[in-house]
């Protein structure tokens, strides 16, 4: 009789892991189309350093997502933050000689780039970015 509760037992792991694993390869296809549905539109190239950034000035065509991938090309740590319609987003702390990204989906109008690292802003580590309608 144990024999029997037992392979009985067996059987129903066997079928709830089968069950699980395609739930989860379901789940697996699903996120892959939401990333490829989130692409970005470009990437916009910051390059950080004492205390400026390169380009300071950024205008982009159309709405949409984007990655700003944030050089620093400095002696000292640096971060990068862009700010303006609802949105605030920043990188972790670069050290010199690294790079992060941020990846933001940026609507038409007006956003603060920065670097919110210590006075790193006040010191003329600012920039705009100006997005276009379509």
């Amino acid at each position: 009789m144990g024999f029997r509760f037992g392979a009985l037992g067996c059987a129903c792991l066997l079928f709830l892991g089968f069950w699980l694993y395609g739930c989860g390869a379901a789940e697996e296809v699903e996120s892959e189309v939401e990333e490829v549905a989130e692409d970005a539109i470009d990437t916009i190239e910051v390059n950080e350093m004492e205390f400026s950034l390169d380009p300071a000035d950024i205008t982009l065509n159309q709405p949409g997502t984007y990655v700003f991938r944030a050089n620093n090309v400095g002696n000292v740590v640096h971060s990068l933050a862009i700010e303006g319609q609802g949105i605030e987003e920043e990188t972790p702390n670069i050290q010199p000689g690294e790079s992060s990204q941020l990846k933001v989906n940026l609507d038409p109008g007006a956003y603060k780039l920065y670097c919110p690292v210590g006075n790193h802003e006040e010191r003329g580590q600012v920039g705009m970015v100006m997005v276009r309608a379509s």
